[in-house]
């Protein structure tokens, strides 16, 4: 096991058009890297997984339990288990980092 990766040179997993997510995890906690092409939309849903997604670079527009923000470079939002959310990534490439537990296994990447 390597201590040590880098998001820029990881492989990643496509699960809607336009979003790219590259992973890093434990047994209990991952965190993803997520790039997402201008216009790209995430459909309402939800998951068992809590979720924290923090705005690096771009913006996105989300919408959370029914209230909607604009996230830009430095916001964060908070989406606990189970709470309907969707998303809408603006004019330019965004790219945000989220924290999960548990660990997703639908965003593990096969080799």
């Amino acid at each position: 096991m390597s201590y040590f990766d880098s998001f820029m040179t990881k492989n990643g997993v496509n699960p809607l058009k336009g979003f790219l997510i590259k992973e890093a995890h434990l047994s209990n906690v991952m965190v993803t890297w997520v790039e997402m092409q201008p216009g790209s939309v995430l459909p309402e849903h939800k998951h068992d997984h809590e979720q924290i997604s923090l705005v690096v670079d771009g913006a996105l527009e989300l919408t959370v339990g029914g209230e909607t923000r604009l996230l830009k470079k430095g916001d964060v939002a908070v989406v606990p288990s189970r709470v309907l959310h969707s998303g809408r990534v603006l004019d330019e490439f965004t790219v945000a980092i989220d924290a999960w537990n548990p660990v997703r296994e639908d965003y593990l990447y096969k080799k």
